[in-house]
């Protein structure tokens, strides 16, 4: 009965270990907070709001997609994230595609990647929101 309980207490803790996240995978929700047209719709500057454990580094790649007629404005810009532990905003600048359409007020889908590393280990994980876009 003793080793049985011991097997059941020690499969616990390795399941524990296993599903406990690591600092780069504890990144809370990203949510895109504001949206502002720069330079009459050739860019937009995109800020989240990122929560990710202090120690953990990496980047934000964001992508923008809005229907600007009958195409669709997209362009895409990046960030660095240096973790502090407490809610932050990171502002990136998304240049439109060179050739495409512009952005300009209105609707538009925002995604992306966060990329975090600590001393152990990378991870990340993608977002999806819809933002409006202002001047």
């Amino acid at each position: 009965m003793r080793r049985l309980t011991t097997t059941i207490a020690l499969l616990g803790l390795s399941l524990f270990a296993l599903l406990t996240p690591t600092a780069a995978s504890a990144a809370g929700p990203v949510e895109v907070t504001s949206a502002t047209l720069v330079a009459r719709g050739v860019a937009v500057d995109v800020t989240l709001t990122v929560t990710c454990p202090v120690s953990a580094n990496g980047g934000a790649e964001v992508s923008l997609r809005q229907r600007s007629g009958n195409i669709v404005a997209h362009g895409s810009g990046w960030a660095p994230l240096n973790c502090t532990g407490e809610p932050q905003a990171v502002t990136t600048r998304v240049l439109a595609d060179a050739g495409g359409a512009v952005f300009h007020k209105g609707v538009a889908l925002a995604n992306g990647l966060i990329e975090l590393c600590s001393e152990d280990a990378c991870d990340g994980g993608p977002f999806n929101n819809t933002v409006r876009i202002t001047r």
